[in-house]
Parts: structure tokens; C-alpha cells; sequence
């Protein structure tokens, strides 16, 4: 069931929740993406008795897209995610975030340190890539809002879900995959996004975190690679962590069912 509550700051935030047990994982998507690319992992734990919510992030799919870079703090989306608990009444519960959405549950646990049960980081990073700070102020962003807009991309409407299992099997820089994501978040709020993981740096937060963690990584993931998340599993002290060998940066899409399983056997030593 898809249900939309409005943020603290008035921003409309979509989710998909299926409640079926008193446990939930809350999925968090990645940059560009949107609930959908859970899909496959919800319906694993709705198979094994688990309740779960997706969310759109502010700025992309069903979700409000804010038109001022102040909106796209990270402390704004982890407040996101705290107004969809809140809303549910939800008490048992994990994060579970990949890429970008991994960096909204790192920022979560700053806000509120004592409510999620675990988290679960997938394809990661504690840290803004050096080479994304190094093209912020020149003109990369311009050319891709460029290209963007001469191809029409500026006259859709935003207010979409992409079905990504025409993604599944795509490599990390996959042209197509990452055009689509410009396009259907909106070239203001994807640029807006992308200007917010350059300025992060969680590597305090991390240090801070008392509970069990799960670090799931592709080991050839060209985006963030695994040395990231070695370094993230020797700073958070209860931390495990699982590199599937032959998974890229497109976890989610490619390693579905391995990346499942991680998760679920993660989820019922908590649960035991």
C-alpha cells in the first residue's frame, strides 16, 4: 500500500508499506532511484513473514522534489524517514540503505541514535568521493543539465517509478541506467543530491554507533570500492561485513537474491 505524509517542512514523502509481522525493514534507495529498486527484496521478506517500507527520498520518485539546495541537507531526509516511522507507530525496526540511502542512515543515527534496531549499509560510503568534490565547482553538472535538457528530459513529469528490472545486469556506469535516473528525479534535484554526498563526511558518526551493523559490499564495485567499506567495519565496532564477490556498485538490481539472504540472516539473529 502507497501512502504520502507530509516532511516537518511541508514536503509531500511517498512510502510503500506491507505490514504483515510486528518487525520492519525500512528500505532506503539509492541516488536517482526510488522505492521500486527494492522490489525484489521486499517480496523475499514479505515471503518470510516480515513487514517492510520503502521510501521515495525527497527529490525523487513520488516524493516532493524541494526547489532550494538548503532542502537537500542530509538532516532534512533522515527527518523524512523519522516522520514515516513516527506516522506508523512503528517500535522494531532496521535501516536498510544502499548507496545514498546508505548515507541517509549514517546521518539518521547522528538524529536519532536509540530508534532503529540495526542498520544494514549496502555499497556505501562514510565519505563524499574525492573526484565528486573535485568537479563540483566546474562545469560538469552544468554539461550533464545541458544534455539533459536539449533531449527533452526538462519537459517530463516528475512524479514517477521507474520499473528497474530493465536495468537488472547493468554495470555501474551504464549509460542508460544513469540518463534515466537524471531524468526521472528531475535534473535540479539529481544535480542537488549529487552536491549533497560531496559534502558529506561521517566517518565521526560512524565511530559513534553502539549497535549491530551489516556491511554488505559488491566486490567489484567500481563506485565505492570495497577498501570503503573495510574502512567502515574497522571504525563501527559491532560491525560485520560480507563482500559478494562478483556484485558491482548495482547490488540491489544484480545480486538481489544473495543480497537477501545477507539480510535475512542478519535480521533473525536480532530477531532471536
Amino acid at each position: 500500500m502507497q501512502k504520502k505524509i507530509k516532511s516537518f517542512d511541508n514536503i509531500g514523502i511517498n512510502y510503500s508499506i506491507n505490514r504483515i509481522s510486528d518487525f520492519f525493514l525500512i528500505f532506503l534507495h539509492g541516488a536517482g532511484g526510488d522505492l521500486n529498486a527494492w522490489k525484489k527484496e521486499r517480496e523475499f521478506f514479505h515471503k518470510a513473514k516480515y513487514s517492510t517500507i520503502a521510501i521515495d527520498l525527497r527529490g525523487h520518485g513520488l516524493s516532493g522534489r524541494p526547489a532550494s539546495l538548503e532542502k537537500y541537507r542530509l538532516e532534512y531526509f533522515a527527518q523524512d524517514i523519522y516522520g514515516v516511522i513516527k506516522k506508523e507507530k512503528i517500535k522494531k525496526f532496521i535501516l536498510v540503505g544502499h548507496c545514498f540511502g546508505g548515507i541517509v542512515t549514517i546521518m539518521f543515527h547522528k538524529l536519532f541514535p536509540k530508534l532503529s534496531k540495526s542498520y544494514v549499509l549496502v555499497g556505501t560510503t562514510y565519505k563524499g568521493p574525492k573526484l565528486l568534490k573535485a568537479i563540483k565547482p566546474i562545469s560538469f553538472f552544468k554539461y550533464i543539465a545541458d544534455y539533459v535538457n536539449k533531449n527533452g528530459g526538462i519537459t517530463k513529469k516528475y512524479s514517477s517509478h521507474v520499473n528497474f528490472d530493465k536495468f537488472k545486469g547493468s554495470g555501474d556506469w551504464d549509460f542508460q541506467r544513469i540518463y534515466s535516473d537524471i531524468v526521472n528525479t528531475s535534473v535540479k534535484s539529481w544535480l542537488f543530491t549529487y552536491e549533497t554526498i560531496a559534502d558529506f563526511d561521517g566517518e565521526g558518526i560512524l565511530g559513534t554507533i553502539n549497535k549491530p551493523v551489516l556491511i554488505i559490499h559488491g566486490g567489484r564495485d567500481s563506485v565505492f570500492p570495497p577498501k570503503i567499506a573495510q574502512k567502515m567495519h574497522k571504525i563501527i565496532k559491532l560491525s560485520t561485513i560480507k563482500i559478494i564477490p562478483d556484485a558491482n556498485h548495482i547490488i540491489v538490481l544484480n545480486n538481489d537474491r544473495s543480497l537477501s539472504r545477507e539480510i535475512l540472516s542478519h535480521v533473525k539473529s536480532l530477531d532471536n
